[in-house]
């Protein structure tokens, strides 16, 4: 939506802007983990920006599960001394599940555990099961 783009606001503002999108997983990646999504996203994101770029530290956004993954990636590079992300800013992004707040309305332990068991069966979790998901968190007019 231009009229409401972060991405159209910050190259106004003269930033430089790099976007990473979430993969949906399919049976090609079924072996991969949640560190390859570290490793292979968010690490070689920042990899890839500061080669573009020259920057010795970047700033760095992060929206929904993307967010909550990129919070995992900043304790990982704080446990290995690693400083290149100096600032982060965290968009409708879940960091402490111990109150899980409008999503418990989706999810409680009979939901994990079926999810846990279809994901045990294909190795990944359906794309259509996990936006099913999330449509149910906007409001009615969206699904």
């Amino acid at each position: 939506n231009r009229e409401k783009s972060f991405v159209r606001w910050a190259t106004g503002k003269g930033l430089t802007v790099f976007v990473v999108s979430w993969v949906n997983p399919d049976e090609s990646q079924a072996d991969k983990g949640f560190d390859a999504y570290m490793k292979e996203g968010v690490l070689a994101a920042l990899d890839a920006v500061q080669k573009a770029t020259g920057a010795p530290h970047v700033a760095a956004a992060g929206y929904c599960v993307g967010g909550t993954m990129l919070a995992a990636t900043l304790a990982y590079l704080a446990e290995k001394g690693d400083d290149r992300i100096d600032s982060v800013t965290f968009l409708a992004t879940q960091v402490d599940f111990t109150d899980a707040g409008d999503m418990q309305v989706f999810i409680d332990e009979a939901r994990l555990a079926a999810l846990d068991e279809a994901m045990s069966r294909t190795g990944y979790l359906e794309g259509v099961k996990m936006a099913t998901t999330f449509n149910m968190l906007r409001p009615n007019e969206l699904f």
